[in-house]
């Protein structure tokens, strides 16, 4: 029987026992996360789903599956909504410290891309957490179809091309 554990409202996960285990072994946990700050101007809130950390040989894998929802302001009305966003990633975890001799066994390379585990056997999610929720968001950020602003619209809409631009269309056609 699977048991799976709780994580709220913090995005550090202890795993000196999963280091202990045999490759292969799994620990799943149900996250939620009240409040989260992806930078100073931009915060998410309500995150909720599920974090799988899986041994590997070397490393430990992080599956994530989550959903949240951040307060963006709206590009046409200037509105604050909440956008809601849906994140699947994936990241791998190596360990800086033997976790039965406590000797280090690799330096923390800040230049990397890499994550790591820390000294104290944790993992910390919260900075893939961040990237991904960032990637997530819209282009445009626009508060629903019923926005108030002024509409978008196109060149295919109205016909007119840019004087700047004419040459590019000479060159696609009428196509």
């Amino acid at each position: 029987m699977k048991r799976i554990q709780e994580l709220k409202n913090d995005t550090v996960i202890n795993i000196a026992a999963l280091l202990k285990e045999p490759v292969g072994s799994v620990r799943e946990f149900a996250v939620e996360i009240e409040r989260f700050e992806l930078d100073p101007e931009l915060i998410a809130t309500g995150i909720a789903g599920q974090v799988r950390l899986t041994r590997l040989q070397d490393e430990v894998l992080v599956d994530a599956k989550l959903r949240a929802d951040i307060g963006l302001e709206c590009d046409r009305c200037l509105r604050e909504f909440l956008q809601p966003v849906s994140v699947h990633f994936s990241a791998e975890y190596q360990p800086t410290i033997d976790v039965y001799l406590g000797r280090a066994v690799r330096e923390i390379d800040d230049e990397t891309d890499r994550f790591f585990i820390t000294e104290h056997h944790e993992v910390d999610l919260a900075e893939p957490l961040r990237q991904e929720l960032i990637v997530a968001l819209p282009m445009v950020a626009v508060c629903g179809p019923d926005c108030p602003g002024p509409a978008v619209t196109s060149t295919a809409d109205n016909g007119d091309i840019d004087d700047r631009l004419a040459a590019l269309q000479r060159l696609l056609g009428d196509d």
